[in-house]
């Protein structure tokens, strides 16, 4: 009976410590490149529109414009003053690219298949494109 109750308590810390160290693994580097701008009414935008829609989706993140160049934004997101990442977004009238490009405390490795980092660089980025998809549509 002991011996049952041992291997139920051995089992099951070892999922519990399997799924922790699960969630500290990294995951692929997600980059979106070339994603096309798409709004509601189908009427183009102005690239001056494009990066006006953007820099406010940006700030409605709480995302920091560190430079802005000709067709040319980088994006900075800060965790808790104790992790970043920072992305390079590049436009133009028709798409927009958002890739990786500096991160602080994230994990940042270079693996046998790309780069991996920590899963929350992956949801900050995900939140940013949706939300800058969501101003275009409606720019």
């Amino acid at each position: 009976m002991k011996l049952g109750i041992l291997i139920a308590a051995a089992l099951a810390l070892s999922i519990g410590m399997g799924g922790e160290a699960m969630a500290r693994r990294g995951v692929a580097v997600q980059n979106y490149d070339n994603i096309p701008i798409v709004r509601a009414d189908n009427k183009a935008l102005t690239t001056a529109k494009v990066r006006e829609a953007i820099v406010k989706a940006a700030q409605r993140g709480k995302w920091i414009i560190d430079e802005d160049a000709p067709e040319l934004l980088v994006a900075t997101f800060s965790i808790r003053g104790k992790h970043s990442l920072t992305v390079e977004i590049r436009y133009n009238a028709t798409q927009f690219s958002i890739d990786y490009r500096d991160s602080t405390n994230l994990n940042y490795a270079t693996g046998p298949g790309g780069p991996i980092i920590h899963p929350t660089y992956n949801k900050e980025v995900k939140a940013l494109l949706d939300s800058i998809n969501s101003g275009l549509r409606s720019a």
